[in-house]
This record gives structure tokens, C-alpha cells and sequence, in this order.
């Protein structure tokens, strides 16, 4: 089955919910830095965590008391409210280590994601292991602060990414997996008339079970719906069966599961393969300095493009050529180390600006506004964006 027709038989109800939310453009668990399957024209993946085997593991009561249950749930035990069920999830896991994946599988294959944070929500890791007939494609982020490092595995071999503040252009998964993590979770209760079903004993944690058997949507022809929830609202796992609605007796499996108990051990190991390049504004804007921070050697003959844009409002990564105020190219010449870093300042001449590298520091006549520089070396390319401090703006 076709991805495209895989969405489209999704767009019943709550399936607009579990897959339109995907498409776009420190330290870090153990367990998933490394979770990279190698790509190939197949579509085999990890089995499904299956509805029962999930919400059943441990020992089933139901016995459940109204103090027990978890935030959007009335004292008659139906889920009344699912965002502020959603939003007591994501407040109480703010703060602590935790790794959600999320699986949808039509048929016989499985598209896997995941996003894993520490103690604050940066860094973070993302993995993103899609499929269709014939191409599979995996991407993983690792985002601190002020960078992200991607890696993306296709049938073509490894590709990578470094960019300095907040480009966006990607799969969501990858670029905002917050924001796309809070929608399929609500997806899962969005359409369903879930009730508490009693509660779980598992590894010592008491869970409240809701299940959901028919959808509030009329023309969802059946519906199965299960999730564990912790009394301060924390979903542990949740799993959703939906019939497709071109195919008969095939489903749509979607689950979802978070792990608490991740080792958080460092950045991937792919990224101190990459040069942590980094540009900033020195000499009160009047050049633009470019720094490998760290991880590899940048080889030496590595071109750039420069795009400058004078904007103090809006979204300063959005600079391109077609809309830069000044454009040009620099090639770097020695290999850039780790620490060492080169100038660059511009020249204009009536309606024209050039660009000029330097190995030292130096003062140039133009002052930069909001400076975006672009570059790929072999199979690594390079987005760095930086916008003047205006603390230090003066001419």
C-alpha cells in the first residue's frame, strides 16, 4: 500500500489527527542514539507493541477509585476532557528524562518516531524511521540550545545536516517533535468514548485503564482504543485499531509508549564526526566570524554562500537568495580545526556589496544586519544563521 493512500484512508475522523502532523520539511538516551536501521528497499520494521500485550502486562483489577483517576476524566469515569488530559502529560514530563515512541502500521509495514529529552527539553533526540515500497528513510536530531546535528539514511547512504538556531524546514518529527508529539497523543482520544476499565499493577506503578470501543465519528465503522495513564495524568501507553475504510478487513495500528527509566548518556556518536560550525557578528557587526567549535576537521577548499537581509522582526532564518538584500560566495582555504575560525566582511560599491574571507580578525566598512551562511562540503551541509546583539550594536 502507497503512503499516499495510506493518508488518505486516514482522513476518517480521528485520522487527521494521528497523520497529518508528520510533514514539513547536552546529552541524549542510550537507547536511542543508536536505534538507526539500516535502510533498504524493503519494508520490514520492529513489530508493533499490539493493544493487549501493552495494557495487559502486569495484573489487572478493577477495582478503581474516583481519586485515582487522571486529570479530564469525570467522577463517572468518562474521559470528558482530553486536552487537559494531554496537558497534565506534558507538564508532569517537562522536567524529567523520558523517551516517547509513537508506531503507525498499516498492513504489514510500520513507521516508527521517537523524541527523548533529560531533565529540560533541551537537548533533545528525535528519531524518524519512514517507509514506503520502495525507499525507507531514517533521520535522527540531536538539538541543543543554539544547534541541531541531523543525520538522514536513505537508499543513497548517510546524509547530514548542522544549523545554528531555529531552522525548521523538515519533518516534523524530527524539527518539532514537541508540538508534533502533543498531536498524536490527543488523536488518540480525540474521537473515542473512552471509560475507565479499572487499573494495571505494573513494576510496582499503579495505572488507570481507559478503553474505548465505538468513535464519536459516525462514519468510523468500529473502533478500539486502550490506554495506561498514571493518576497525575502521565500516558504510559496508549494503542488505537482503525478499520480502512477502501480495504476490506485490513486496520490502521497506531501506539504509543513512554520510557521513564532512559539512560541519558550523550549526544550521538555520529556527531563528533561533524565540524560544530558556528558564525556570530564581532567588531560590532562589521564581519562576521565563522568557528569550528568542535567535532571534526572542516577540509580546506569548503565553499559558502552568504545571504545578508536587514530585518529586526520575523523569523531570521527565513533568508534566502531570492529574497537577501546581498549575496555572495566565500571558499575557505586551510582546513578549519577545532577552535580555529575565519573573517568575513563586505565591500559595497554603489548598488553592489561583495564578500571577502580573512584569516584574521578584521573591521570591514559594511555592518551586517542578519547574516545567513550556506554551505555543503562532500555529504554534510550547513545552515548558520546570526542577527546583530543589539546590545552591541553601535556603529
Amino acid at each position: 500500500m502507497t503512503a499516499s493512500k495510506r493518508r488518505a484512508a486516514l482522513a476518517v475522523g480521528v485520522a487527521l489527527l494521528l497523520v497529518t502532523a508528520g510533514c514539513s520539511g547536552g546529552t541524549t538516551p542510550s537507547s536511542t542514539t543508536e536505534n538507526t536501521d539500516t535502510p533498504t528497499t524493503t519494508t520490514t520494521a520492529t513489530p508493533t507493541t499490539t493493544a493487549s500485550s501493552t495494557t495487559t502486562a502486569g495484573t489487572w483489577s478493577p477495582n478503581v477509585s474516583v481519586e485515582q483517576y487522571p486529570p479530564g476524566v469525570a467522577d463517572n469515569g468518562t474521559l470528558t476532557n482530553h486536552s487537559e488530559l494531554i496537558n497534565a502529560h506534558f507538564d508532569a514530563t517537562a522536567n524529567k528524562s523520558m523517551e516517547l515512541t509513537y508506531r503507525e502500521s498499516p498492513s504489514s509495514q510500520e513507521d516508527v518516531y521517537r523524541y527523548a529529552h533529560g531533565s529540560n527539553k533541551t537537548p533533545f533526540l528525535t528519531f524518524s524511521n519512514r517507509s514506503d515500497e520502495t525507499v525507507q528513510m531514517v533521520e535522527e536530531r540531536y538539538q541543543t540550545d543554539t544547534h541541531g546535528y541531523e543525520r538522514m539514511t536513505g537508499n543513497n547512504g548517510h546524509h547530514y545536516f548542522v544549523t545554528q538556531n531555529e531552522i525548521r524546514d523538515g519533518f516534523l518529527w524530527v524539527t518539532e517533535p514537541e508540538q508534533t508529539a502533543r498531536y498524536e497523543l490527543t488523536g488518540f482520544f480525540y474521537a473515542g468514548n473512552y471509560t475507565v476499565n479499572g487499573t494495571v499493577e505494573r513494576d510496582g506503578r499503579t495505572f488507570v485503564e481507559l478503553t474505548a470501543n465505538e468513535s464519536t465519528f459516525d462514519n468510523v465503522s468500529s473502533y478500539d482504543g486502550r490506554a495506561l495513564i498514571a493518576p497525575e495524568g502521565v500516558i504510559h501507553s496508549a494503542e488505537l485499531s482503525l478499520p480502512d475504510p477502501e480495504t476490506e478487513g485490513e486496520y490502521y495500528n497506531y501506539s504509543a509508549s513512554l520510557d521513564t527509566d532512559v539512560n541519558w548518556s550523550g549526544a550521538p556518536s555520529w556527531v563528533a564526526d561533524l565540524p560544530h560550525l558556528s558564525v556570530s557578528m564581532v567588531e560590532d557587526g562589521h564581519a562576521l566570524e565563522l568557528r569550528n567549535t568542535g567535532g571534526a576537521t572542516l577540509p580546506a577548499n569548503a565553499s559558502f554562500e552568504v545571504y545578508v537581509k536587514n530585518m529586526s522582526t520575523g523569523n531570521q532564518t527565513d533568508i534566502h537568495r531570492s529574497n537577501a538584500d546581498a549575496t555572495g560566495n566565500i571558499t575557505t582555504g586551510a582546513p578549519l580545526e577545532p577552535g580555529d575560525a575565519v573573517y568575513v566582511t563586505g565591500h559595497t560599491e554603489e548598488n553592489s556589496t561583495s564578500f571577502t574571507l580573512h584569516d584574521e580578525r578584521v573591521r570591514g566598512e559594511y555592518r551586517f544586519p542578519t547574516a545567513k551562511i550556506v554551505g555543503k562540503h562532500e555529504n554534510i551541509q550547513f545552515e548558520l544563521v546570526t542577527g546583530l546583539v543589539e546590545d552591541n550594536a553601535t556603529v
